[in-house]
């Protein structure tokens, strides 16, 4: 096929492709212990990655046909243009968000673009795949397979109304109960939006509540109507502003009516479950100390219904950087959120997020409700829909981000991540301080040239040096010897098999692990046909430990990371003992983190340094590994499992679009 017409043709495959969120995973600790999972994923991950890369394309696409269209509403002398709008409506009617016909459709390109990329034989090859998958993991990936397994998670969370009778009868006989106030900020909603959201909030089992409404000057003659009926409810203060000053204002206007001991936030279209706030006072009541909390949260389909939901990790200061994942619902103390003077004008679209970031530097702790608390509504232009189309709040993020950095001291530029409302920071290196790469190197001769000679063409950082540890069976042992030979500000561990990908990756690496709180840094890693075998380690979820792609491509805090490229500080290294030569060949990477956890640091994986990852190295024996599973669970296992932070406790593993349903 000539070059313009496979150009034509991929362009027309990608302009049907959706942006979606994808995962995958196998066993590690060393390369995978759990390797009969492995497989399925492996022969999937090729097509994922090659479609995850078109679709974030298209998201900007998308973006730019939305513009054109704008342009086109404008231009309502031109015949042309009122034609290619009323086509544009009439393809969306056709073919609506989140429907069977948009997945059909969807499939459909997608599948052109492997024919069109890689030729029939690879289509056939990942249509087997995609089957297989699906029997590995047990849940097709599509719109209608997760929303029918949401639903009936839904089922087994969603609190009966003889149970929300019970809340509400707990909450009334509370002594001295704490009240939390909603502020909601208002300025033309829907009517029967409006309407819902006030109703969620009144409706509550937990009953000492306060509804604080700011009108921003709305022009709607039905908003004062509705407001008016509204204020009738005891609990509701209502305030009108003469000028229109944006949500930030509108929102410190609602705060201003607010006396709760706690402040929680709700926007004019969105609605609270009904036991949104009694879980809220119970985890608080619970936790006395705590001065920001935040759930689980849900998306109101276009069609009315709920199945977009986003089960959130425990608090994490650098994922809060990366993005405001707290986001709803979040309640803050109120004497807190007064002391830091509510939301600052300027970052209108991001309010949320640069509020997060100072409630963050000043709370004492910050605590997860892990349940669906709240629904956003995926209204046209909301960030609900695409963040994408509200480029000025992405902007107002990045610059959120970057205040909260000066604000602490820490000198770093802020980038652009590749997504949606995600950033991130780049710190400046202090000096150039010694990195000593430990090669730990089996009985493959050819695999440790090879990767001496990768790390030396392709490695900008020139402050380091190469020892080669001749290790199989008694890593951990080997590893600790070598280092005690050698006296560079940082160690890294590296598998003979890596291969750099990244030429400045010791540089991406060392800007983290120069950082006081933190114990160990992860790199990207990818086998050799470039789907990605690591970005973090998961624990608990698929055996004892597995390595995780969660296309999150952002740094971000994790449990653990593997030991084929980890860097870590000298002290660090010497205060947590070195390595534990209790393990052999495997799983000693994953204690050396958690115990670098348990002295205060924390582990972080940056996407920014990529390297290749052979297969299992040779000589490992399958005993030994299980003899080292059980170290690790016999020593860090809590209650009914090893603990896992990062991962919500909902979500299954491997496949993350499998929900718990006990």
């Amino acid at each position: 096929m000539p070059e313009f017409e496979h150009t034509k043709w991929r362009r027309v495959a990608l302009a049907l492709v959706p942006s979606a969120f994808d995962a995958t995973g196998d066993g590690c600790g060393d390369p995978s212990p759990a390797q009969h999972m492995k497989a399925s994923h492996d022969e999937s991950e090729k097509l994922d990655h090659e479609l995850e890369a078109a679709r974030q394309r298209i998201s900007d696409l998308e973006a730019e046909l939305r513009r054109t269209r704008a342009e086109l509403a404008h231009t309502t002398d031109s015949a042309s243009a009122r034609i290619a709008l009323s086509i544009a409506q009439k393809v969306r009617r056709l073919v609506p968000p989140g429907s069977g016909r948009q997945h059909l459709l969807h499939t459909a390109a997608s599948r052109t673009l492997v024919l069109v990329d890689q030729g029939p034989y690879a289509l056939v090859e990942s249509i087997r795949r995609a089957r297989r998958l699906r029997r590995a993991i047990g849940v097709a990936d599509t719109p209608g397979a997760r929303r029918k397994q949401y639903r009936r998670w839904l089922a087994l969370h969603t609190p009966t109304a003889g149970e929300l009778a019970q809340m509400r009868s707990n909450a009334e006989a509370l002594n001295d109960p704490a009240v939390i106030s909603i502020v909601m900020p208002v300025f033309n909603p829907d009517p029967a939006w409006l309407t819902a959201a006030i109703h969620s909030v009144l409706a509550q089992a937990y009953p000492h509540l306060q509804l604080c409404i700011a009108d921003d000057a709305s022009t709607e003659p039905h908003v004062p109507v509705t407001l008016e009926r509204a204020a009738k409810d005891a609990r509701v203060r209502v305030v009108r502003r003469d000028q229109q000053g944006g949500i930030a204002a509108a929102s410190n206007s609602a705060i201003e009516l607010a006396t709760g001991d706690f402040v929680g936030f709700l926007d004019h279209d969105d609605v609270l479950r009904p036991h949104a706030l009694y879980a809220m006072a119970s985890y608080l009541r619970d936790h006395a100390d705590t001065d920001l909390v935040y759930s689980d949260e849900d998306k109101l389909l276009p069609d009315g219904g709920l199945g977009a939901p986003a089960f959130k990790p425990e608090y994490s200061p650098d994922l809060l950087l990366a993005g405001n994942y707290p986001n709803h619902f979040t309640v803050v103390r109120r004497s807190l959120l007064v002391d830091l003077g509510g939301f600052r004008e300027g970052f209108d679209g991001s309010q949320d997020h640069d509020l997060m970031l100072r409630v963050s530097e000043r709370a004492r702790n910050i605590g997860h409700v892990s349940d669906v608390l709240y629904a956003w509504r995926m209204a046209e232009g909301s960030t609900a829909v695409a963040a994408d189309r509200k480029p000025l709040a992405h902007e107002a993020g990045r610059r959120a981000v970057d205040d909260a950095l000066q604000r602490r001291g820490v000198a770093a530029r802020v980038d652009f991540a590749p997504g949606r409302g995600l950033y991130i920071p780049r710190y400046a290196l202090k000096g150039t301080p010694s990195i000593d790469i430990l090669v730990i190197a089996g009985f493959s001769r050819s695999d440790e040239q090879e990767c001496l000679a990768s790390v030396e063409r392709l490695s900008t950082y020139a402050n380091r040096r190469l020892t080669v540890v001749h290790a199989s069976e008694r890593r951990s042992a080997a590893i600790n010897a070598a280092a005690k030979t050698t006296s560079g500000d940082h160690i890294v561990l590296l598998d003979a098999s890596a291969r750099v990908i990244t030429p400045e990756w010791l540089e991406m690496m060392l800007e983290l692990s120069q950082r006081d709180g933190i114990g160990a840094v992860g790199a990207r890693l990818r086998y050799s046909d470039g789907t990605v075998a690591h970005e973090g380690i998961v624990l608990g979820r698929l055996g004892v430990a597995a390595c995780a792609d969660q296309l999150l491509r952002v740094v971000k805090e994790v449990s653990a990371v593997s030991g084929a490229c980890l860097m870590t500080r000298r002290d660090v290294f010497e205060r947590a003992g070195g390595l534990d030569e209790r393990y052999g060949a495997t799983l000693f990477d994953v204690d050396y983190c958690l115990r670098s956890r348990g002295l205060g640091y924390r582990v972080l994986c940056t996407p920014l340094a990529e390297l290749t990852w052979g297969e299992a190295a040779p000589g490992v024996r399958v005993d030994r590994t299980h003899r080292d599973a059980r170290k690790l669970t016999e020593t860090w296992q809590k209650g009914a499992g090893i603990d896992e932070p990062y991962l919500n406790r909902h979500v299954l593993w491997p496949n993350p679009l499998s929900l718990r349903l006990d």
